[in-house]
């Protein structure tokens, strides 16, 4: 009966290490798919900042008649891969 009872008390933490594993893998893959990766463009100063989760852009860009094209984009998954 107490053999019965450890083992039951046993499965019952083997479960509990691996869901607490399963979440912290998760969680540390969700991290590091919001860092993002700085990309700075020569067309005016055009800054883009692109993570797997989302992308973020802030135009700057010189047009034909000498003025600059300013604006923000921000796209989120799975948005951020078409453009």
């Amino acid at each position: 009966m107490v053999k019965n009872c450890k083992n039951n008390i046993n499965r019952i933490v083997m479960k509990n290490n691996k869901k607490r594993k399963i979440l912290i893998i998760l969680c540390l893959s969700l991290l590091i798919m919001c860092i993002p990766i700085k990309y700075s463009y020569k067309d005016g100063g055009t800054i883009s900042y692109k993570a797997i989760l989302y992308s973020y852009t802030r135009y700057h860009k010189l047009i034909d008649d000498d003025s600059y094209y300013i604006a923000n984009e921000f796209l989120i998954f799975p948005f951020n891969f078409f453009k």
